[in-house]
């Protein structure tokens, strides 16, 4: 893992910083959902897609600058070169779409447990207070 963190460049630590942020959001969205929180994951998320493709595109530039020069690459090795660069460009998208998908699968996980209140559903979601859970052995 740390191997392919290191492939992915220095932007692999915004993506990290921001999908974990992203994740912890939807962590506490999946344990309580309130409409505020999930604004935020919403926002947090298009922060960390913003980092990935940000990340992606740095890593081909410097792929490309790198094999632009035929005093570091020989014709020869170009296209293993060329493959192994675009190998490791593709690290930042591989580590911030886990991270996007883990916040997502939390998001919904929250939505469903929002939508499943008692009285009135998925209320919470649209800023309006929840009714108390009786407990199911109590008399209707």
């Amino acid at each position: 893992m740390f191997e392919f963190f290191v492939e992915g460049g220095w932007g692999m630590w915004p993506i990290l910083v921001f999908g974990m942020v992203t994740v912890g959001a939807g962590v506490q969205f999946a344990r309580r959902p309130e409409p505020g929180k999930l604004r935020f994951i919403a926002a947090m998320g298009l922060t960390t897609l913003a980092a990935t493709i940000h990340a992606t595109w740095i890593a081909l530039g410097a792929v490309f600058g790198y094999l632009e020069d035929p005093a570091r690459v020989p014709d020869a090795e170009l296209a293993r070169v060329l493959i192994v660069g675009l190998k490791e460009s593709t690290r930042p998208g591989s580590f911030g779409g886990l991270l996007l998908v883990l916040a997502c699968l939390l998001s919904a996980v929250g939505v469903l447990r929002a939508g499943r209140a008692p009285a009135g559903g998925g209320r919470a979601l649209h800023g309006e207070p929840r009714e108390p859970r009786k407990p199911r052995d109590a008399p209707p």
